[in-house]
């Protein structure tokens, strides 16, 4: 039942107290005396939507206080959903209040402990009936139904257990839901790896391509050049009369003769050899290099498309 009412600040009224005791309590007055203010609050305290406009003209917030006291064999299933306490006096009482301003930071205690305006909404419906004209009496909810029901059955005990219950329930719904998650993000993961691994084997990359294909992109680039230094080196070198090789000889024919003379001399033969091979060797290389130079048109294209892929997959993926 209710046992209290405390306003402040709420329309016409500045402060005031209404205490209420068992049975018919009736409330009288001329019209605009605040009967209907005092309604409004309970209605507010019980949890019916309200706006600062509720507000006394240059306040700026107001408080509305009920003190309700329910039977000790009854507790709200709600309550052990919320996790409020009650006392364990022969009439438990419940302490509802709640404050509204005007910037909009409205806040709901119930028993001290903060709430939602949800959970009034909910509880204020077990605590009060309000009854307008044209009004429906709140036996048409089902909610109120039931908890009229479960009350006059004496089933705080089973609510209680299903409430525990329902809560063990809920915490393994949530987990499983969350195996569950875990899981698809897995096989999501596992789809998106295959795309990975599928897209470098596909890419083909070999270890030293890339240096492979930079050197041949430089030769392409140098064609001419590399054919013109590899021609004439091979000129100079042993095509011509006046070669490198031709002058060699003439020179290891005169120091041979210059032996037959002074001995000291016939030491040097067996370095001219050495380096009439290494010039041949040379001059040889020289000019199988030179006859493979040969322009391929569109290699250098797909050189270059090939190391833009490459260089792509590393980005991508670290390489």
């Amino acid at each position: 039942m209710l046992n209290f009412l405390k306003i402040r600040n709420i329309a016409l009224i500045d402060s005031l107290e209404v205490e209420f005791g068992p049975g018919l309590n009736l409330l009288t007055g001329e019209t605009g005396s605040g009967k209907s203010i005092i309604v409004d609050s309970l209605g507010a305290i019980t949890g019916e939507r309200v706006s600062s406009d509720l507000i006394k003209e240059g306040a700026d917030s107001a408080r509305i206080e009920a003190v309700f006291s329910i039977d000790a064999h009854y507790r709200p299933p709600i309550f052990d959903e919320f996790g409020i306490e009650l006392d364990d006096a022969e009439e438990p009482e419940i302490i509802i209040r709640r404050e509204i301003s005007l910037n909009g930071k409205n806040r709901i205690f119930v028993n001290s402990q903060l709430v939602t305006a949800a959970f009034l909404k909910r509880f204020g419906r077990i605590l009060v009936d309000i009854h307008g004209q044209g009004e429906q009496a709140a036996l048409f909810d089902l909610n109120r139904q039931r908890e009229m029901l479960d009350q006059f059955a004496d089933a705080g005990g089973a609510l209680a257990d299903v409430a525990d219950a329902f809560k063990k329930w809920s915490a393994v719904k949530k987990e499983l839901e969350s195996l569950k998650v875990d899981e698809a993000k897995k096989l999501q993961l596992s789809d998106i790896l295959k795309f990975q691994i599928d897209e470098i084997r596909l890419a083909g990359l070999r270890q030293g391509e890339t240096a492979e294909l930079e050197a041949e992109k430089r030769r392409l680039n140098n064609l001419e050049k590399l054919s013109s230094l590899s021609g004439e080196s091979y000129s100079l070198l042993y095509e011509t009369d006046d070669s490198t090789l031709a002058t060699l000889d003439r020179a290891a024919r005169k120091i041979e003769e210059l032996g037959g003379l002074e001995p000291a001399f016939n030491a040097y033969s067996e370095g001219i050899e050495t380096a009439r091979a290494v010039i041949e060797d040379l001059s040889i290389e020289l000019r199988d290099y030179a006859s493979k130079l040969e322009f391929a048109p569109g290699r250098l294209e797909e050189i270059e498309n090939r190391l833009a892929e490459i260089s792509r997959v590393c980005r991508k993926y670290g390489g």
